[in-house]
């Protein structure tokens, strides 16, 4: 068994704390009676204003205000019991309940003073709060600049609400700057539940929810993979619309690996890198099996990109590169990654119009399974699609042509052009509809390198000519029913389709990049049974299949939506893909579709597949039942089943204890090989300045390993000194359907 501990501890003994975007938790309530301005009154600048309940002049150049003092300037209130203002000096010495606010901070203390010839003065034993994070604290002395610079002697910090303390910072001094939204604190002791538990030189937060830069939490682990593993990462706030992540990451047994990301958002554009640099495997073996890339340097690159190059012109691009078959493996920690078998690489250009689409695109893939067949690169692929609705007399006018060199290293090449025109004459009305439609699909092919397929020269350039008729129809009924004393439409949605494509023999056309399709409901109203352009299965069948909805009278929501349907066939199919032989069964299996509010907080969705005449039961079923209440209370309940292929039950909640406790966990399991792929078990503590978490996770690395994995992550988050540490979080809203949506 391998044991991987994973922690997420939000302070660490760095020069900053990261903060990467919005909040995604609540923060404490603040008082109503503390009254900031809003932004608008506090940037606008304004003479000096004074009223009181008396005002005496004392002196030349003095006078002294008493009973609600209130002094205005720039967009700062000051208010006091008693005020003294020296009009040569330009100094304000208030006494009595001194409060001094903007929109930023609120300062109240007993006395203070302040310049209004340079907008900055002094508070002494002074209480604060800060709008933006919640934030509030004591200071022994505060120096104030304007609405700019807050200076703070031998103060506190907390996000927690007045009355608690489960969280505070204590430092010598802490400088605020509203402008660039960042505080600093020097010689800090930070304690959780009254005991201090970190000491640091200096650390600095944000003071609003923007992006800033700084050292994001580490993450420590060991596993016989990696053996001690730490990885501390650093994010850069670049400009508004770059940032970067850089994390060095070191393996006690593999070395030091350098990752990185880089993002960036202009103008339409938006994507990110990804780099991942190990040089020199250390590790020479895992357990007993030995490393063949030891000593070898390990890589990783990335990049996704959307673009909008011009007017209805758009980008992208998906490009993964390893170095080897079993970097997600060694590198992952996670199923998903371990289970990937092919890496996409692909380039697309796009055009559209309000009646034609152009695409065009390279795409290729590296394969990272030694038994997979690498599948063929499309260098290039070239798609024309057009659909001119409501023409003359009300036909539909529809076009696709396409395009393709396919290339691969061992096997046969080709191009293929493959073009198929339509058209089709709908009948609509609120009643029903009935649409005939006829096509052509042409299809020929250039090979090369045809003994690989053991053709001979006069099929070098196969060719295929169809033509494809096919009748869909519908009709729509509703009725008014009471249901448990509610109002509902019932509707009853009979359909019916016909479809003809004649047999024509296609086994000396290679396989480029055509499978079956998976059958479902939908594929009860398509045209081809299989996927990609080298097989156009023949057909003579009709498909039938029967909806019926039941719609909230009250609020329009459906309810429930049963549907039913099979496929007749009137004839043998004889086109299949290689090894297959003709399908001489007259009826498909039977499908059922069910979705369903039970309830406010109950759902259901389930598939079901069988043959109705075999005797075998289901070929495959998929069912889901979803539970979403109030205070985050979540029920997944699932199963998978596909004959002789697999068998899986997939359960996972979110469990409210109090208030503040919540219970997470999911099992998921294989019945078929009698194994638990993964479980998972955490406790959850959360209030509005603070939350902690405790997952135990154990599951296996790879779907072709026995070998187990044991992780623990423990989350330790003090709202207001940055959003960060999310191991945790992030692996239960992994694994939890509906975990941290409200």
């Amino acid at each position: 068994m391998r044991i991987k501990i994973g922690w997420a501890i939000l302070l660490i003994l760095a020069s900053a704390v990261a903060y990467g975007g919005e909040p995604t938790w609540a923060l404490c309530e603040q008082p109503a009676e503390l009254d900031f301005l809003t932004p608008d009154t506090a940037n606008t600048e304004t003479p000096l204003e004074v009223a009181a309940d008396e005002i005496r002049l004392e002196r030349e150049d003095v006078s002294s205000f008493t009973g609600n003092v209130e002094i205005r300037q720039n967009g700062q209130i000051l208010t006091a019991e008693h005020a003294t203002y020296n009009e040569a000096t330009g100094e304000v010495i208030a006494e009595g309940d001194v409060r001094l606010r903007d929109s930023d901070i609120i300062l109240e203390a007993d006395k203070g003073t302040w310049s209004l010839n340079v907008d900055g003065g002094s508070l002494d034993h002074a209480t604060y709060f800060i709008r933006e994070t919640r934030g509030r604290g004591e200071a022994e002395h505060i120096d104030r600049e304007g609405n700019r610079l807050t200076d703070l002697s031998d103060a506190t910090y907390t996000t927690c609400p007045a009355g608690s303390n489960a969280w505070q910072l204590k430092a010598d001094n802490v400088s605020l700057d509203h402008e660039a939204a960042i505080g600093v604190a020097r010689n800090v002791v930070v304690k959780v539940g009254g005991w201090p538990v970190l000491y640091t030189p200096y650390l600095n937060f944000p003071l609003n929810d923007e992006r800033k830069s700084g050292f994001l939490t580490p993450s420590i682990g060991n596993s016989n993979k990696t053996g001690f593993d730490l990885s501390t990462p650093y994010y850069w706030n670049i400009a508004p619309d770059k940032d970067a992540t850089i994390t060095p990451r070191w393996m006690s047994d593999r070395g030091l690996m350098l990752q990185g990301q880089f993002r960036y958002l202009f103008s339409g554009n938006q994507g990110q890198f990804g780099a991942a640099y190990l040089a020199s495997d250390n590790q020479s073996a895992d357990g007993g099996d030995i490393n063949p890339y030891h000593n070898e340097d390990r890589k990783q690159f990335s990049w996704q990109h959307n673009g909008r190059l011009a007017s209805r012109w758009t980008s992208h691009i998906d490009y993964n590169y390893v170095s080897d078959k079993a970097y997600l493996e060694d590198f992952g920690n996670n199923l998903s990654f371990a289970s990937t078998t092919h890496l996409n690489r692909q380039l697309q250009v796009a055009y559209g119009s309000k009646y034609w689409r152009f695409t065009g695109q390279l795409q290729g893939y590296q394969t990272l399974v030694e038994e997979l067949v690498d599948p063929y690169q499309r260098l290039p692929q070239l798609v024309l699609r057009g659909h001119y609705p409501s023409r003359n007399k009300g036909f539909n006018y529809d076009l696709r042509a396409e395009y393709v060199a396919f290339d691969h290293n061992d096997q046969i090449t080709g191009q293929r052009i493959d073009i198929e025109p339509a058209i089709s004459l709908p009948f609509t009305t609120a009643a029903g509809f009935i649409k005939p439609r006829i096509a052509l699909r042409h299809t020929r092919y250039e090979l090369d390198d045809i003994a690989l397929a053991g053709l001979s020269p006069d099929q070098k350039s196969p060719t295929r000519t169809l033509p494809i008729l096919s009748v869909d129809s519908g009709l729509f009924f509703e009725r008014d029913i009471i249901w448990a004393g509610r109002g509902f439409i019932q509707t009853l949605e009979p359909r019916a389709y016909y479809l003809y494509i004649p047999d024509r023999d296609q086994s000396d056309i290679p396989l480029f990049d055509t499978s079956d399709r998976t059958f479902n409901m939908g594929q009860l109203f398509t045209h081809n049974r299989f996927v990609g352009g080298d097989r156009i299965g023949d057909a003579n069948q009709l498909s039938i299949g029967l909806t019926t909805r039941f719609i909230d009278q009250d609020n329009g929501r459906e309810r429930l939506r049963l549907s039913v349907g099979q496929i007749q066939h009137f004839e043998d199919r004889k086109v299949n893909l290689v090894g297959e032989t003709v399908n001489r069964e007259s009826d498909s299996d039977m499908v059922v579709e069910v979705a369903a509010a039970i309830a406010e907080e109950w759902s259901l969705r389930g598939e079901v597949q069988w043959d109705p005449s075999g005797g075998k039961g289901s070929n495959m079923e998929t069912v889901q039942l979803r539970y979403r209440g109030d205070n985050g209370r979540l029920l997944n309940l699932s199963h998978r089943y596909r004959r002789d292929e697999m068998e899986q039950i997939d359960a996972s909640l979110s469990l409210p204890i109090t208030d503040n406790w919540r219970f997470v966990g999911r099992w998921y399991h294989s019945l078929q090989e009698s194994r638990t792929l993964e479980s998972l078990a955490g406790l959850e503590y959360e209030s509005c300045c603070w939350a902690t978490r405790f997952v135990v996770r154990d599951y296996i690395h790879d779907v072709t390993e026995q070998d187990r994995n044991l992780a623990f992550f423990i989350q330790l988050e003090l709202k207001g000194l940055g959003d960060v540490g999310h191991d945790a979080d992030a692996l239960l809203r992994k694994s939890v359907l509906g975990y941290g949506l409200e």
